[in-house]
């Protein structure tokens, strides 16, 4: 019944993810399909194709924060992933590669082998979404950019989610959390990384952006990280 429940509340997450907000526009995520979860990927009502290899990293966690095994399929239309168990937590770290402005426009490609290359960003991107909410949801899990609920209990609709921001594993200060990518109201974290979120009712999707300067790397001059948090409040 538990694993039905945790299900439901994805199919209920996917149901409005097709429009998650995020700070740099595209975002990655799972969705609930087939017995288990396909990486959809995507911006503002919009999903894209991309390539398999995109997806670096496939993460579950149980509601006490034991990792489950995880089966990936990769096929010509996403990755598929099954879980061995009732997953609490799922993360996912999608490598969007090398992108550069040129002179004209943007493409897919490093720095040094981009004709007229003016600048280029490598982007990641880190996805967390809490089915359960537990002592799983309240813990760091590795992720480089990584937004961490503060507390296992599930937060109400009206009320707010303490969160931290994590760079590297440490508190990241000035951390601007958004609804959208065009959000004008963004949550901002204090010197410890800490931020109150505002909760609604149904689906909720915040997303925090960091950029790093890259030395010394001919493909990029920054490297351009985003992560999402996304779980459902009654």
């Amino acid at each position: 019944m538990k694993h039905l429940i945790g299900k439901l509340s994805l199919m209920a997450l996917a149901g409005a993810a097709v429009v998650l907000p995020c700070a740099q526009a595209h975002d990655a995520w799972p969705v609930a399909q087939d017995g288990g979860y396909t990486v959809v990927y995507g911006h503002l009502g919009k999903q894209e194709a991309y390539a398999g290899d995109k997806v670096r990293r496939i993460q579950a966690f149980d509601a006490q924060g034991q990792a489950l095994q995880t089966t990936r399929h990769d096929t010509d239309k996403g990755v598929h992933f099954a879980v061995q168990g009732e997953p609490a937590v799922l993360m996912l770290e999608f490598d969007n590669g090398y992108w550069s402005k040129t002179t004209k426009g943007s493409v897919n490609l490093p720095k040094n082998k981009a004709e007229g290359a003016l600048s280029a960003s490598h982007a990641v991107k880190f996805s967390k979404t809490v089915l359960r909410f537990s002592p799983a949801a309240a813990a760091a899990h590795g992720q480089r950019l990584e937004i961490v609920p503060q507390g296992g209990e599930a937060p109400k609709a009206g009320g707010a989610l303490p969160v931290q921001v994590l760079w590297d594993g440490k508190p990241l200060p000035d951390a601007r959390l958004m609804r959208g990518h065009d959000d004008d109201k963004p949550v901002v974290t204090d010197a410890q990384g800490k931020a109150s979120l505002p909760v609604e009712a149904g689906r909720q999707a915040w997303a925090v952006m960091h950029k790093q300067a890259l030395q010394g790397d001919p493909r990029a001059d920054e490297y351009s990280a985003s992560a999402n948090l996304i779980f459902q409040a009654q």
